[in-house]
């Protein structure tokens, strides 16, 4: 059912409208739907550079089933730079250009929320518009149009696993009838290519005004998409985006001289670590594993200092910084949760560098031991999902669905081959 399965917007503008008609008189929906795509059009074309954080969750709902079965949170910063969706996991220096269904692994995953979906439905030369009247929506009365993309002309696209292809859909838009700006999308996939094993799809976009940069824009606050495979088993993201910010490419530097009594900053510094060196790590802070995200920042504290000919390398309270990667809990045969974590930099001092290590305490088979000894050894298996970490990721086990590890948590960890060159 966890297939890999990604939905995204090519850049571009589908087929031609028909030829304009000067002899035949323009309806008041015609001159309604022109008024608003003007709306939309300046909106979209005066928005900053800008990012945001955005919290998915993830959960599914197996064929047969009432109910949806949590799958897990992720946390990314999305950004909007020169038209083009980036990502990166929080705290990362800066944004690349990967596709996110190669970032997060396995599972329904979806992109165009910012600005592709309303570029395309919008501006497009695709989509038929029929006007369905007004409604209120969150307080506000709105025009709400009916349209359809089909999928001849269509350039939403949809992967699931190496099967990739356009995909026709239809729904509503609804704009608000004072500022007629974007309140909602409404999308339904219905037209699906025969070799994409997916039976239907829906998404809903919902938009609020905010400020970036002082300027008022509209922008995306949140979204919910469910996609239904040919089983009949459906994979639900609910979708919240907050902090946004505009998008500073560069760091500013700023030439000011320091006041008399500061000393001035070392120049700082990249240090590499040795191979081979035993690091003893504590929590910084407690990790609460029931309320956590993919993507979300773990720091740990080195509680000693790693030595190696007499020489610390990395001092008693540097710190660590991993990124918690998957994570997967169960409730049989006991209630216990993996999760990984991928080692990221280090800092002390001036000094920081990549945290390139293998964990060596606890050791997970010594856990699967110790938790699971009541349990059959067929059954001590570690989910899937967790094969779908990064390779330098180190997979942790705790007891409890609703696992919490406190701050002084204790691990061990031995460093790798650094691709850098050790310090003198």
């Amino acid at each position: 059912m966890r297939r890999g399965l990604a939905a995204f917007f090519l850049c571009g503008l589908g087929a031609a409208q028909e030829p304009y008609d000067p002899m035949k008189p323009l309806s008041a929906e015609t001159i309604l739907l022109a008024r608003i795509r003007n709306v939309v059009s300046e909106n979209l074309s005066h928005l900053p550079n800008f990012t945001c954080v955005q919290t998915i969750e993830r959960s599914q709902r197996l064929p047969g089933a009432k109910r949806y079965r949590f799958v897990d949170n992720i946390r990314l910063e999305v950004a909007l730079v020169e038209g083009k969706e980036l990502y990166a996991w929080p705290g990362s220096p800066r944004f690349e250009e990967r596709e996110l269904r190669d970032m997060v692994g396995g599972g329904a995953i979806g992109t165009g929320d910012f600005a592709l979906h309303a570029k395309s439905i919008y501006l497009g030369d695709s989509a038929r518009f029929t006007y369905q009247g007004t409604e209120q929506l969150r307080g506000r009365k709105v025009h709400v149009f009916h349209y359809r993309v089909p999928m001849a002309s269509s350039r939403y696209m949809m992967r699931i696993e190496k099967a990739e292809g356009p995909v026709g859909y239809q729904g509503h838009v609804y704009n608000d009838a004072e500022t007629l700006e974007i309140a909602r999308i409404e999308l339904h996939i219905d037209e699906v290519p025969p070799y994409l094993p997916l039976k239907e799809g829906h998404k809903a976009i919902d938009y609020a005004p905010m400020e970036i940069g002082g300027v008022r824009h509209v922008l995306p606050v949140s979204m919910e998409m469910t996609l239904v495979d040919l089983n009949g088993g459906e994979n639900r993201n609910r979708t919240v985006f907050s902090g946004c910010k505009q998008y500073q490419g560069e760091s500013r530097l700023v030439f000011e001289d320091p006041p008399p009594e500061e000393t001035p900053p070392e120049a700082p510094v990249e240090w590499t670590l040795p191979e081979d060196l035993n690091v003893r790590l504590k929590l910084a802070e407690p990790l609460d594993l029931s309320r956590a995200a993919m993507g979300d920042p773990v720091v740990f504290e080195a509680s000693r200092d790693a030595v190696r000919a007499g020489q610390a390398w990395l001092p008693r309270g540097a710190r660590v910084t991993m990124r918690l990667d998957h994570i997967a809990c169960r409730d049989f045969p006991v209630s216990h949760c993996f999760f990984a974590l991928v080692p990221v930099r280090f800092s002390f001092q001036n000094k920081s560098g990549e945290f390139r290590a293998e964990l060596v305490q606890p050791d997970l088979g010594r856990s699967m031991e110790i938790l699971l000894r009541n349990v059959r050894p067929q059954l001590r298996t570690i989910p899937a999902e967790m094969g779908q970490a990064p390779r330098e990721a180190a997979i942790l086990l705790v007891s409890g669905r609703r696992a919490r590890l406190p701050s002084g948590f204790e691990t061990v960890w031995r460093t790798l081959k650094s691709r850098g060159e050790q310090q003198p």
